[in-house]
């Protein structure tokens, strides 16, 4: 029985049937890379609908390879039922007892991309990590951190834990600056210039409201907490957003008197 079934194996893996399963997958792989170059062009053109691009391409790619591996198996080499459930068995048993992270992996990839607990495009924050999602594939996920470092983190690490998405699939997403004053100040003043300065800023996306809260602290004396909340128009201006509000921020109290040098110096900013 062995014997056959190895002998079916050697008849099914017949050098002209290996080469087309090879041209096969350099077809698949070629086709995915342009579909890949399409989608990046297609997300500078439509600036606006570039999250919904960026996470259906993870997809699409999914089920390219997944068609490509089942037409190679029942179109290609087309083995029988029994030479089927004795490689299915071999295989299972050979990952089964090697590969368990990978399967596990794998699995994790394959529930994110349908869960879709966050997408490609997505601010996230996994541990210590926080960036945004440039690529969700079938082992890992990359994320690109403001230090520009790439972060490569296993699938079932990241869908074992809790994950803060800023954006959830928007292209906005909320950004929030904190201030920590002296409480002897005008807070109706400070309102005011606090909401101007997110207001005037070129990153902001003023079709949704910007909110200024204003809440007693204490550290060692009594502070007041101020928190301009805005949104950026794209994830990947947050940084820059929360800079030009600090400063333009930091300007209007200077140009009012209501800080002294020395002090606007030691603001704390968080």
């Amino acid at each position: 029985m062995q014997e056959e079934t190895i002998q079916n194996l050697l008849n099914q893996f017949s050098p002209g049937r290996l080469l087309l399963a090879i041209v096969c997958f350099a077809t698949t792989w070629l086709f995915v890379h342009l579909l890949r170059l399409g989608a990046e062009r297609l997300q500078q053109k439509f600036g606006r609908h570039r999250l919904f691009i960026a996470s259906v391409f993870p997809v699409l790619r999914l089920l390219i390879w997944i068609g490509a591996v089942v037409f190679i198996i029942f179109a290609v080499f087309n083995p029988p039922m029994n030479t089927l459930v004795a490689i299915s068995a071999t295989a299972g048993l050979a990952l089964g007892l090697g590969a368990q992270d990978l399967i596990k992996n794998v699995i994790a990839g394959i529930l994110i991309l349908f869960d879709r607990p966050f997408r490609v495009g997505d601010m996230i924050q996994v541990g210590e990590h926080y960036g945004e999602v440039t690529n969700i594939g079938l082992r890992s996920i990359r994320v690109q951190t403001f230090g520009d470092s790439t972060v490569t983190l296993p699938n079932a690490l990241v869908l074992g834990q809790a994950v803060s998405n800023s954006n959830s699939g928007a292209l906005d997403e909320m950004v929030e600056v904190h201030f920590t004053l002296p409480t002897h100040l005008d807070l109706v003043l400070l309102r005011e210039l606090a909401h101007q300065s997110a207001g005037s800023s070129p990153y902001v996306y003023l079709k949704k409201p910007i909110r200024v809260l204003i809440e007693d602290h204490f550290d060692r004396t009594f502070l007041t907490r101020l928190t301009i909340k805005a949104y950026v128009l794209d994830v990947r201006f947050e940084r820059l957003l929360a800079s030009d509000i600090t400063q333009r921020f930091k300007n209007a109290l200077r140009e009012h008197g209501m800080i002294p040098e020395t002090q606007l110096a030691q603001m704390i900013v968080d």
